[in-house]
């Protein structure tokens, strides 16, 4: 919790003047009391009009002075709270993007929207506090006893008498909502983690009948959530009635001694001073009611601390290895290379050996899980083997920086990845600074030119995110658009060509020839047609590579291809 605020330091200037601004209303709200004391006493009982209309002049004076530092010193803790929260999001953000994969599913993607924005408010909340409250609360306290005091010892030692009441009560209740909050979060997370699987996987839901099912999913978790939730605002709800219950007691008694002495003469307490001490009892219980919200709500903000804190304390990917300025020839080769994935019972992929010589065009061909992408992350570094080892030109990739890897790759994975903007800009995240002139030739072998000139705007029509208002084919051919605008000796295409028409397909595959010419290609494919024109073909099966070579030797020797060829073409040669 500590280290997280610790992002409040760049605001420290901020911060001083917010607190000064509210310490500064917070002392006008003080001085009311004793100036309308003084109105009663020596205005009213004396019948002394000037003097009223001074201090009614005074006291407003005084009221302006406290509404606009309060105006003022409310402007700066916002501007404070939304950089702190900004700040928050940004170091997630940027944590979340350097993750590995294993950290990725511990933690599970609805878990981490919570924590970037209910998690990050909660904090936001507490820094509020910290830029206001955490000095208004004390003076208002200290100031309110000390000045009411000085009017009448014995009417304030009344309101003493109920602080530690107060105070008992917000420990306990502190004490019980903790545990609360965090089951609460917990469930927050699971209501995120359905919905988002309810969001993607609608059309397979209707069409297995389940949608009782999921309504009970997320009616169970909303109810545990609400429970929870319900549980911890009725405990914190105790405090308010209480302190209410107590203030106004505090008053009754106060009144009701006060004019006993009055009556008796016993002191020279005045109807002025009886009037001061309530309205101070008032502002002092007023800070112990705002002080008893703080105390609950620690345990809330420790819990979302500790949430964001998992975020941020991961270890994230290893890439301590320097960046260095080397492009690769293209020649890539996997020495018996095994990969299991984190509390799996097999390996992935298991004594994966071959080589790729540069200006090769290499086909991986296998059916649905059998390691094909796999291999794509160890060769992009996303992942490293369990044994064996992937070499570029000699050197192993525990030797190479993975920003030295990537950047001489470049790489169409299985799922389109469309961002929200133009379509320039998402084809110039492949070469940034690139021409309009570049940008066109990338489009026109990823055969997509002629969509863009049907565009009223062209390059600069807008995307939606992921691509919403773009077809399969046409967020496939813009994401290889993408990867060609960039001049890397190894391209790697991940089952993109799988939402194209084969005529489409095969133009694009005669373009990319000649584009890609002297280039290493890897193709991930489960179609023949796009693995048969290859150099060499490797054939996986169950994690493990069954055989390699070109189209017609396999289709002599390779029972599985024979297969995957058959089902596709109907067994003609």
């Amino acid at each position: 919790m500590k280290k997280i605020f610790e992002n409040l330091i760049p605001y420290k200037n901020s911060i001083l003047v917010a607190l000064f601004l509210m310490t500064s209303a917070t002392v006008c709200d003080l001085m009311l009391p004793t100036i309308m004391s003084d109105i009663v006493d020596k205005g009213i009982y004396l019948s002394d009009i000037e003097f009223i209309k001074r201090n009614c002049l005074y006291m407003f004076i005084v009221a302006l002075i406290g509404l606009v530092t309060v105006i003022l010193g409310r402007r700066y803790t916002s501007r404070i709270v939304a950089g702190f929260c900004c700040d928050l999001r940004r170091m997630v953000f940027a944590k979340v993007s350097t993750m590995t994969f294993g950290e990725m599913n511990e933690l599970g993607t609805a878990a981490l929207i919570t924590r970037s924005t209910h998690d990050t408010e909660t904090l936001g909340w507490i820094a509020s506090i910290l830029c206001s409250n955490v000095i208004t609360i004390p003076v208002l306290f200290i100031g309110g006893v000390v000045l009411s005091f000085r009017k009448d010892v014995l009417l304030s030692m009344i309101l003493l008498l109920f602080v530690p009441i107060v105070f008992a009560v917000v420990i306990l209740i502190g004490r019980k909502i903790e545990p609360l909050w965090r089951i609460a979060d917990e469930f927050i997370d699971k209501q995120n983690d359905i919905m988002r699987e309810r969001l993607r996987g609608i059309r397979v839901i209707r069409a297995f009948d389940k949608e009782e099912h999921e309504h009970e999913r997320i009616s169970d978790a909303t109810w545990k959530m609400a429970m929870n939730i319900i549980k911890s605002n009725v405990s914190m709800g105790v405090i308010s009635p209480l302190a209410l219950f107590l203030l106004n007691f505090s008053v009754v008694l106060i009144v009701y001694i006060g004019a006993v002495r009055m009556e008796n003469g016993v002191s020279a307490v005045s109807a002025g001073d009886i009037f001061a001490v309530i309205q101070y009892v008032t502002l002092v219980m007023t800070s112990i009611i705002n002080a008893a919200f703080v105390i609950v709500m620690i345990p809330h903000a420790k819990v979302a601390a500790g949430r964001i804190g998992e975020v941020i304390s991961a270890k994230g990917i290893d890439d301590t290895i320097a960046e260095e300025e080397i492009n690769f020839s293209g020649r890539i080769v996997f020495d018996n290379v095994t990969f299991k994935y984190d509390g799996a019972t097999e390996p992935a992929v298991s004594n994966i050996s071959f080589s790729v010589e540069p200006g090769q065009k290499i086909s991986v061909i296998g059916g649905t899980g059998s390691g094909k992408s796999t291999l794509v992350s160890l060769m992009l570094c996303f992942r490293m083997p369990t044994e064996g080892k992937v070499v570029y030109d000699g050197r192993s990739t525990e030797t190479l920086s993975h920003k030295t890897v990537r950047r001489n790759i470049s790489c169409v994975l299985q799922n389109s990845a469309i961002y929200s903007g133009t379509i320039k800009d998402n084809i110039l995240m492949g070469k940034p600074g690139a021409t309009d002139e570049d940008i066109f030739e990338a489009a026109e072998i990823a055969e997509f030119g002629d969509f863009i000139r049907t565009l009223d705007n062209g390059l600069d029509h807008e995307l939606n995110q992921s691509g919403k208002n773009l077809s399969g084919g046409q967020k496939q051919r813009l994401s290889i658009a993408r990867a060609v605008i960039k001049n890397a000796p190894i391209y790697i295409f991940d089952d993109s060509f799988s939402a194209l028409d084969f005529l489409t397909e095969s133009k694009l595959r005669t373009k990319l020839s000649q584009k890609a010419k002297g280039k290493t290609q890897i193709i991930i494919t489960q179609r023949v047609t796009s693995a048969m024109n290859s150099d060499m073909i490797l054939v996986m099966d169950n994690g493990k590579l069954v055989d390699s070579g070109k189209h017609s030797e396999l289709l002599e020797r390779c029972k599985i291809y024979q297969e995957i060829y058959a089902s596709q073409t109907g067994g003609a040669k």
